[in-house]
């Protein structure tokens, strides 16, 4: 019989390579990598991250930006709009040290979207260090 796939030469030798073990290998490889995959993406390391708690000293250095769910916005206990929010924080920053932190304190109410303008305003008006503010942990365990 002619085989295409073997062909015996003359000393017995064969003169093809099968590829199918080749390729069974590799799909098993390939399948052992796709379920060993997601279990390699955890840390290897497991960590408790830390609350953090403000001092008294760092709020009262702090410029704070605070907004409810209408809009209305205050600089500390300046009201201000819109329009002279940057002016207002400019002001704010020229009076306290430069590494002051600007709190961006909202209503949880507030869409994610006006919280990134707000702190494009702050960035455009020279504040090196934004956050937003939380509850402070002491605050929610004595309720």
């Amino acid at each position: 019989m002619n085989d295409v796939r073997r062909r015996i030469t003359g000393d017995g030798a064969i003169s093809g390579v099968n590829i199918v073990p080749v390729i069974d290998l590799c799909l098993v490889l390939l399948v052992i990598l796709l379920i060993l995959s997601p279990m390699m993406d955890d840390a290897p390391v497991e960590v408790t991250l830390p609350k953090a708690h403000i001092s008294k000293e760092e709020q009262e250095n702090n410029i704070t930006l605070t907004v409810d769910p209408a809009g209305n916005m205050a600089v500390n206990t300046t009201p201000v709009d819109l329009a002279g929010l940057g002016s207002e924080i400019r002001r704010q920053l020229r009076t306290r040290d430069p590494n002051v932190v600007v709190v961006i304190r909202a209503d949880e109410r507030v869409q994610y979207g006006g919280l990134t303008d707000l702190m494009k305003i702050a960035k455009e008006a020279g504040a090196q260090y934004v956050a937003l503010g939380t509850r402070d942990i002491d605050e929610e365990s004595k309720k």
